[in-house]
């Protein structure tokens, strides 16, 4: 018998706060019917969930498993109980998006309040990914369209489009020498660097590229965002490197100077996929407006 929803929130609230006791209170029920609940679970996984001790319960390795996969059993039931009270409102349909930083910064703000004002009755979740999370989410099924950067021209049963182009910069305080006017990273390679944190395709890229010339990055600062490796780059903290558009955002306001960078990979190909399926006619509709300036 499949666990049900209530007692696998109750299963989570104990888990979160240790205490069954505590879980019980959140769950306006009494502690007899909570302690009944875990145990029905127990029974019916036939597994061992919590240790019990003085200090109140923590999982077992099961327990542990039965954790994660109930956060996303909760989180999808939330989501399907929005998605219902759309419908119930007037919305004909729902487009799941996932995207990198760099596209959510500068492309899709503007093609998505478009896409909204020509279909206002189709729903759009956004959602903000790394490239290879994006790739996965979409094989998996959670999401409907990705935006992001690759070097693979396929991957399977998914279909892949070229999108925008992103042309990256340095971005330097305006105290930097005026005369330069354009820089490979190899001009930049041996200074402090401000950089998104780890894993970012963004990172990834200048890593590699520093590689190739044997050289390892300075790594001074790791932030979440474009608009503090700006500030950070403002107080002097180093040199960025960003997608043109984005930094043009900040600059005016924060007093940086953008220098156009030489090196080929400064120029990056963005792509749409999808999987490779009959697509709802909300996702072909959204995959139709965002290809529409591409194709």
């Amino acid at each position: 018998m499949l666990p049900d929803l209530v007692s696998l929130a109750l299963f989570l609230r104990t888990v979160d706060n240790g205490s069954l006791s505590k879980a019980a209170e959140q769950s306006h029920i009494a502690l007899s019917a909570a302690s009944r609940r875990i145990a029905l679970l127990e029974s019916d996984l036939d597994v061992k969930l919590l240790n019990r001790g003085q200090r109140g319960v923590s999982p077992t390795p099961a327990g542990l498993a039965l954790a994660n996969h109930a956060r996303r059993l909760l989180s999808e039931a939330e989501r399907l109980k929005t998605n219902l009270s759309d419908y119930a409102k007037g919305v004909k349909g729902m487009v799941r998006l996932y995207a990198n930083t760099s596209a959510l910064t500068q492309y899709l703000p503007k093609e998505l309040a478009t896409f909204s004002a020509s279909f206002p009755h189709i729903r759009v979740e956004v959602t903000e990914r790394l490239s290879s999370e994006i790739i996965q989410a979409i094989a998996e099924g959670l999401a409907d369209i990705g935006v992001i950067f690759t070097d693979i021209p396929h991957q399977d049963g998914l279909k892949i489009f070229p999108y925008k182009v992103d042309n990256l910069v340095a971005v330097m305080p305006q105290n930097a020498p005026l005369g330069i006017r354009r820089l490979r990273l190899s001009d930049l390679v041996d200074s402090d660097l401000v950089v998104l944190e780890s894993n970012t395709a963004m990172l990834k890229l200048l890593e590699k590229a520093a590689e190739a010339q044997g050289k390892k990055l300075r790594l001074r600062v790791q932030v979440k965002s474009f608009e503090a490796i700006c500030k950070m780059i403002e107080a002097g903290l180093g040199i960025g490197i960003l997608p043109k558009i984005a930094a043009e955002a900040f600059a005016g306001e924060l007093n940086l100077r953008l220098v156009p960078l030489t090196d080929a990979w400064a120029i990056r190909q963005m792509y749409l996929c999808c999987r490779e399926e009959d697509l709802s006619i909300s996702v072909q509709k959204m995959l139709d407006h965002l290809l529409a300036d591409v194709l």
